[in-house]
């Protein structure tokens, strides 16, 4: 009879993959769930993931199409599409024996149909608690054992000594767990840096300097926190990983699809050519940024970075964008 395993990751793209990787090179017995059957075979033959070549799977990481391998878990991780996440989980639910203790989301963004946090939609759906795990880590370097550190959001449901354990387990010798309680502004930082990181991209595209790309960032951060702060989440989580750290990988960082998405419409490609240079991989900023600025009406906070964003995804000049950024009316810091 197979053993049963520790952690069942329910999406294998990069980013669950490799945290499955990291998991299971620290000797946790790790399934990754796949809802393609064609991306199971390739993933079983191959025993790697085609865009993280240098990360070959230990034996303990085993790739299944049925998720009933994955549900004997009894912690289970979901890695799908921000935006596809909520639909999958409802059929998954109705073939699950039974409900985990909790589910931790690594996703990142905003709910366009409903404006909600992923968490806060699948507490809805699952009925258990559910956490979030966000920080500055490219899939890649986390694969590979580069060392990260990232944080662990969860919900007070889960007592302090659970919290605790949760962090231990998860943690390993290259991948440094933070705890942390504030969920909603740890998810929040983590869908408006990808906004934000267009924007840094289209100033690197448009050869703007650093000066302008570093005062970016800093009022993008400023961004952020009028945004978390209004919905309940704390300065000190815009100012940890979760935040400033997330936002700063994310807007300098080569390997950034938000970033090269920005740069590349900056240098004059057309939103779709854009896409398409990055081989149509998820550009999680664009699907953010209309949810983003609509939570943002509703709780009556300004997001002027967003709002030149969305305008650039709905085909208006960059150049324009600039412009109104640095002709409106003057402001104290």
């Amino acid at each position: 009879m197979a053993r049963r395993p520790d952690i069942g990751i329910f999406g294998s793209g990069a980013w669950g993959t490799a945290l499955g990787l990291t998991w299971a090179q620290a000797g946790a017995d790790v399934v990754l769930w796949s809802a393609f059957p064609e991306e199971v075979a390739l993933l079983t033959a191959g025993r790697c993931h085609p865009r993280l070549k240098d990360a070959p799977f230990p034996d303990s990481l085993t790739v299944t199409g049925d998720p009933s391998r994955a549900f004997q878990a009894p912690l289970w991780i979901s890695a799908m599409p921000t935006q596809a996440t909520p639909e999958a989980w409802r059929g998954l639910r109705k073939a699950a024996p039974a409900p985990p203790e909790l589910v931790i989301h690594v996703s990142k963004g905003i709910l366009q149909s409903t404006h909600q946090t992923l968490t806060q939609a699948l507490a809805g759906v699952l009925d258990v608690p559910v956490g979030a795990l966000s920080g500055p880590t490219f899939a890649d370097e986390v694969a590979r054992g580069v060392p990260s550190a990232i944080v662990l959001a969860l919900p007070p449901a889960v007592p302090e000594a659970r919290a605790l354990e949760l962090q231990a387990q998860l943690a390993s010798e290259r991948l440094r767990i933070y705890l942390s309680r504030d969920v909603v502004g740890t998810e929040l930082c983590g869908a408006l840096k990808n906004v934000l990181a267009i924007a840094a991209g289209l100033v690197d595209g448009l050869k703007l300097g650093y000066n302008a790309r570093a005062a970016l960032i800093t009022r993008g951060l400023a961004e952020m926190a009028r945004l978390v702060e209004a919905l309940g989440g704390q300065p000190s989580t815009v100012m940890g990983l979760a935040g400033m750290g997330d936002l700063l990988l994310t807007a300098t960082g080569p390997q950034s699809r938000n970033r090269t998405f920005g740069e590349l419409v900056g240098k004059g490609h057309s939103i779709e050519a854009a896409r398409d240079a990055l081989g149509g991989q998820v550009i999680e900023g664009m699907s953010t940024t209309q949810a983003a600025l609509a939570l943002a009406a509703e709780v009556g906070v300004e997001l002027p970075i967003a709002t030149e964003v969305q305008r650039l995804l709905n085909g208006e000049a960059p150049q324009e964008a600039v412009r109104r950024l640095m002709t409106r009316s003057l402001k104290s810091e």
